[in-house]
């Protein structure tokens, strides 16, 4: 779907924007989610989510809204996608990724696991459905559209969001790059891979909850990509990738628990070749990671992500394109 861009460049402007962009993914894809035909429906819907969250949260002080669809609320109901959608995850990394990789041995082995990931992923799958006819999720859905009608405000909304831009987005900015995730095994020289496994095994929760910074990040910049130039969306290209790295180390940690849990704590025993192939993709992810944590933590490219965010046009870059045609 294609949003126009709002005639009037006022921070409520923008934030009545997003808020509706999300909310019609959201509902574009419930009835596919419901079908479970295709596993991206659910994806989709769990980033709208996502998003409708991060925007509620980033844009907080021009909004006024209700309960049903507070921050929190919305990220409970992204919660309950969220189960499901881990659970798609595994299975499809397990099937398309790992077991082409694996003796017949160990492929009739992991498939024991991927009977018990099947019964759950039903479970969930009708938890998900119960939600999505619940009164909980029709009241969301109802209230959203009242608030689109007819929206609240603070009285800072109706500022031109050009104005304010540098102080919206330089807190979050200061958030995400004063994570101490920043700081695990950071070193000059290269990690000895014992050192690594130790890190791994003990500051994995620190390093997901950066992941989730930079995604928190990241989806309340990408809003406002229309009012700066190339330096802002290289800058969001590096949060990405530095979402995804992490993201790749915190998929195998988290395919690894529920293996132990599905087989026992000796599943290595049988799958030595996954086990194996697990830990040489952590450590390959982990150097591609080196790099970019390196440059996030130079002073010299932190002050510059700075001036970055304090340079907004004072209209959309679209905008002034189709002023001067």
């Amino acid at each position: 779907m294609v949003v126009p861009l709002p005639q009037v460049h006022t921070f409520g402007d923008w934030a009545h924007q997003a808020i509706a962009k999300h909310y019609q993914v959201i509902l574009s894809h419930e009835a596919g989610v419901l079908a479970d035909r295709d596993p991206e429906e659910l994806h989709q819907m769990r980033v709208g989510m996502r998003r409708l969250r991060s925007v509620l949260l980033g844009l907080a002080p021009a909004l006024m809204v209700p309960r049903a669809i507070a921050p929190q609320q919305v990220g409970r109901y992204g919660r309950i996608l969220g189960q499901l959608r881990d659970l798609d995850v595994m299975g499809m990394t397990l099937a398309a990724r790992y077991l082409p990789q694996l003796p017949a041995i160990e492929v009739d082995y992991l498939g024991l696991a991927l009977k018990k990931l099947t019964k759950q992923r039903e479970k969930q799958l009708e938890k998900v459905r119960q939600f999505l006819a619940s009164e909980i999720y029709g009241q969301f859905k109802n209230t959203c559209r009242h608030w689109l009608e007819q929206p609240q405000y603070q009285a800072i909304a109706s500022v031109e969001i050009h104005l304010i831009l540098p102080d919206l987005l330089l807190p979050q900015l200061s958030a995400l790059l004063l994570h101490p995730g920043w700081w695990i095994g950071y070193s000059p020289k290269k990690l000895p891979r014992k050192h690594l496994d130790e890190l791994f095994a003990t500051q994995s929760p620190v390093i997901h909850d950066l992941r989730k910074a930079a995604k928190r990040s990241r989806y309340t910049m990408e809003i406002f990509t229309p009012f700066y130039g190339s330096e802002y969306g290289e800058a969001l290209q590096k949060i990405k990738k530095a979402q995804t790295l992490i993201g790749l180390l915190q998929d195998d940690a988290v395919l690894q628990a529920f293996l132990e849990k599905a087989l026992g704590k000796m599943f290595h025993q049988e799958l030595p070749t996954l086990c194996q192939i697990f830990h040489d993709n952590r450590h390959e992810t982990w150097h591609h990671w080196t790099k970019l944590q390196h440059q996030f933590l130079q002073p010299q490219y932190r002050y510059q992500l700075h001036q970055t965010l304090c340079q907004p046009k004072s209209m959309p870059l679209a905008a002034q394109k189709s002023m001067s045609n």
